[in-house]
């Protein structure tokens, strides 16, 4: 069994001065303590809960590389960019990379000049082969957002199911899956994917206290602009608005601009230099709302976030959880309002759990919680059980 030099002392003193942090919270110590004794470890940890460094503190204690299995190209940029300001040897290696781009970061991963190196599950299968043909050591493989594997796997991203094929070719290396949502359903076809059956799994309480939850049923699509509009006027802070196409996201930018709402569109249809650009300026600031599709979310950690809006039910409860979960990652109070109307169900495609969260009159936070498996006896703000804080889902 693999083990990672210097335990959780090691990870320590990495985390202060490395990472800058005084210590670990809990949830990460249950992390970390399987994992550095070489366990295969899933963790399901809420959004804003610090789970990238659960992998970024051991890839600095280990013998070999660290291969952190990630699903977009956004979330691999701004991690890996992150390190390097930390002077942490990371790279990433993507579609948007030519070959020549592409040979010099694999052959500094294959020199041991890297401690981390990021790839889509589809890069995986080819730099599983390049790796194992330069005997490279593999010393840890994180899987981010591995609820994905199942979201993801069985349909347009197929690759996914064959992750623990790729694995097993590495030599089975101590292996962490992450994720900020997954049913005990979910959590077993993670496991059973990855063929790591004997995993230990940390799940720690989903609720987010300091999240409101409200929906708020719309006569037409005019009434949703105009709440929208007027929502994001008076956020104190940044807002994302989630459309489900791209075409809508273009529409529900222009028209904020014409009001003038400072707001930008983030979509897989731009280009990835405009992507960039995008996020660097929501991160600094420079732009307060973000109008996007799913493809901007996952890892986004700007803490400022008060406001989520959908214009309409995302597809599933899973996908809702990611979305809002982006909202006050600093611990202060942040609204989650989902609009919608009955026609939006004419697509077929928002399952039966996420339109029983917009139509019921019950606790939006207790219908959340038992999803993913959770009791809870306390609701801390949503729009049926009434808000503890000053927010309300009806003005």
């Amino acid at each position: 069994m693999s083990t990672f030099a210097g335990g959780l002392d090691a990870a320590r003193a990495i985390l202060a001065e490395r990472f800058g942090h005084a210590r670990f919270r809990v949830h990460q110590l249950k992390v970390l303590g399987p994992l550095l004794a070489g366990r295969n470890v899933l963790a399901v940890l809420p959004t804003g809960a610090g789970k990238s460094l659960c992998y970024q503190v051991p890839a600095l204690l280990g013998g070999g590389l660290t291969l952190v299995v990630s699903p977009l190209i956004s979330l691999m940029q701004d991690q890996v960019g992150a390190l390097r300001r930390r002077g942490i040897a990371a790279a990433y290696v993507n579609s948007q990379l030519d070959q020549g781009q592409r040979r010099v970061i694999l052959d500094a991963a294959t020199g041991g000049r890297l401690a981390l190196l990021y790839c889509a599950p589809e890069r995986l299968a080819s730099l599983t082969r390049r790796l194992c043909a330069a005997q490279t050591p593999v010393a840890l493989v994180a899987v981010d957002e591995a609820h994905c594997i199942t979201e993801w796997g069985n349909e347009f991203r197929p690759v996914y199911r064959r992750l623990g094929v790729f694995r097993s070719l590495l030599g089975r290396p101590p292996t962490i899956a992450l994720t900020g949502s997954a049913t005990p359903a979910a959590r077993a076809d993670i496991l059973h994917v990855l063929r790591m059956p004997d995993a230990h799994v940390v799940v720690t309480s989903f609720d987010r206290p300091n999240l409101c939850f409200g929906v708020r049923r719309v006569r037409d699509d005019r009434e949703r602009f105009a709440i929208i509009r007027a929502r994001v006027r008076g956020a104190t802070g940044a807002s994302l608005i989630y459309t489900p196409t791209r075409r809508l996201t273009e529409l529900v930018t222009r028209a904020l601009l014409r009001t003038s709402v400072q707001a930008a569109p983030y979509h897989a249809g731009l280009t990835a230099s405009t992507r960039r650009r995008v996020l660097r300026a929501f991160l600094a600031d420079q732009v307060r709302v973000i109008v996007a599709t799913s493809a901007f979310g996952m890892g986004i950690d700007k803490p400022d976030v008060r406001l989520i809006l959908h214009w309409g039910p995302p597809p599933t409860l899973e996908a809702y959880y990611q979305e809002a979960g982006r909202g006050g990652r600093d611990g202060r109070a942040a609204e989650c309002l989902v609009l919608w109307r009955p026609e939006d169900f004419d697509w077929g495609n928002i399952a039966p759990a996420m339109r029983r969260y917009v139509e019921m009159q019950r606790c939006r936070r207790r219908v959340l919680l038992e999803y993913f498996g959770e009791h809870v006896g306390f609701c801390s703000g949503c729009d049926v059980c009434g808000v503890s804080r000053r927010v309300s889902f009806h003005q």
